[in-house]
């Protein structure tokens, strides 16, 4: 139920979106099921929808802004959060890809921005990151907000589904230009020698078939490791 939710949402902003005359780019945990090639897996719920667009200034911000007011948008000033609005009920937080217009990004969102692909959802294309991009920029907020905890970080079991659901994990990863292949390698590196790692990833799989998957996904890091 939570992934038709978490896509119901993403739906209801794109149409939004796509009235303007900018690239968006979907991120976050609202896309994690998009990642999953085994239909079934419930991805975590999320309450929000994040989405970032690349702007060169905040005047370009600025501007953007007023051109999202314009179709319902509003600023959720309870939050806070300098990007993040309301439009139809839904939180949505419009992040630019450079950390010097709002003061704050994520170090792999410039460039997987530009490899981003462009899938269908039913008969409305969206465009999302590649999975190699989608697992940095989660370590990279893992290792930030999540404050590398394990166990209660949601960064960290949108990791674990990914890496227990898609089936190419070590071929996309293969694939993927040089320099985030090798940050995930050496993240990966990292991970298998943290004594607190395999209670981590157990703590977020089903206890049924625990052990058969933390067997797969280590077997996959190190795969990835080796190219």
């Amino acid at each position: 139920m939570s992934n038709h939710t978490n896509i119901v949402r993403i739906k209801a902003v794109a149409k939004i979106l796509n009235q303007l005359n900018e690239e968006f780019v979907f991120v976050g945990g609202a896309t994690v099921s998009l990642y999953g090639d085994v239909s079934k897996a419930e991805a975590r719920p999320t309450d929000d929808v994040d989405v970032i667009i690349e702007l060169a200034s905040y005047t370009g911000y600025a501007e953007l802004e007023e051109n999202l007011r314009k179709l319902g948008f509003e600023n959720d000033m309870e939050s806070g959060v300098l990007c993040r609005y309301r439009v139809k009920g839904i939180i949505v937080d419009i992040m630019p890809t450079d950390a010097s217009v709002i003061g704050f990004s994520n170090r792999w969102y410039a460039d997987g921005f530009k490899f981003a692909k462009t899938i269908q959802l039913d008969d409305l294309p969206i465009k999302i990151f590649t999975l190699p991009f989608f697992i940095a920029t989660k370590i990279e907020a893992f290792k930030s907000r999540g404050q590398n905890n394990y166990l209660f970080s949601s960064d960290f079991e949108d990791i674990v589904y990914v890496l227990e659901n898609n089936a190419n994990v070590s071929s996309l990863i293969a694939e993927s230009p040089k320099d985030v292949q090798q940050y995930l390698q050496q993240c990966f590196r990292d991970f298998l020698q943290d004594a607190e790692f395999e209670e981590g990833v157990s703590a977020h799989l089903e206890p049924i078939t625990q052990a058969q998957q933390i067997e797969k996904i280590f077997r996959v890091l190190r795969e990835i490791i080796a190219l």
